[in-house]
């Protein structure tokens, strides 16, 4: 009797030169699209951090009843706390409460909170420097000229006691409902300089609306 060895199981070099190539061209489409999936999640994580910090910075005004303001700065800025320390801000938004009639020894204007677009949230996260640009930037009634002087040249929101904000210029209703998200419309834009998300505050409510990250090509931003 002739007894046949059976032949080892395994790939060909031929079937292993076509895995490869499959593989090669899952990674050439599927690669961009995780990158850019992965993109909007810093941008959209940009969102629900700074709705969050809204209602923070409401709850501390209707708490301590005192006027509050969100300041935006651009790039990183060294912040006095009025103690032993100095905050970098920036790029984000800074909370400060605001007391208009200060007794001896207290201070007009305390630093409270930061919400620092790259350290709480990673990547380039920042203001869109077009709405930055035509942001307006002026006095806001309700506060005291001592902090509009400090804060004079940035876009800044009032907190009221009541929670109420006060958002410069805002225009009636939310401007995203009416499609105007390609635009300095916005009451806030950030960017990641990839895409672009349009945010709208209510000022009655303080809700925070905004939209999924929008590509810079499907925008005028730039």
């Amino acid at each position: 009797m002739v007894l046949r060895r059976r032949a080892p199981g395994g790939f060909t070099l031929v079937e292993l030169l076509v895995v490869i190539a499959l593989i090669s061209l899952l990674m050439t489409v599927m690669v961009p699209v995780i990158l850019r999936f992965m993109s909007g999640r810093g941008l959209a994580m940009a969102g629900n951090n700074l709705a969050g910090f809204v209602a923070y910075a409401r709850t501390e005004a209707m708490n301590t009843r005192q006027i509050h303001v969100l300041v935006a700065y651009e790039e990183k800025t060294a912040i006095d706390t009025g103690g032993i320390y100095q905050v970098e801000a920036g790029p984000g938004l800074a909370l400060f409460r605001i007391n208009p009639d200060p007794q001896e020894g207290e201070a007009v204007i305390t630093f409270v909170k930061q919400l620092n677009f790259e350290a709480q949230v990673g990547g380039d996260v920042h203001f869109a420097a077009k709405w930055l640009n035509a942001a307006p930037k002026g006095p806001i009634l309700d506060l005291p000229e001592q902090a509009n002087e400090k804060f004079e040249g940035r876009y800044k929101i009032g907190i009221r006691p009541d929670g109420r904000l006060m958002v410069p210029e805002d225009k009636p209703g939310y401007v995203l409902d009416t499609g105007k998200t390609k635009g300095i419309e916005a009451d806030m834009v950030v960017t990641d300089d990839t895409r672009f998300m349009f945010v709208d505050f209510n000022p009655a409510t303080g809700a925070v609306r905004r939209t999924s990250p929008v590509d810079a090509e499907e925008t005028d931003m730039q």
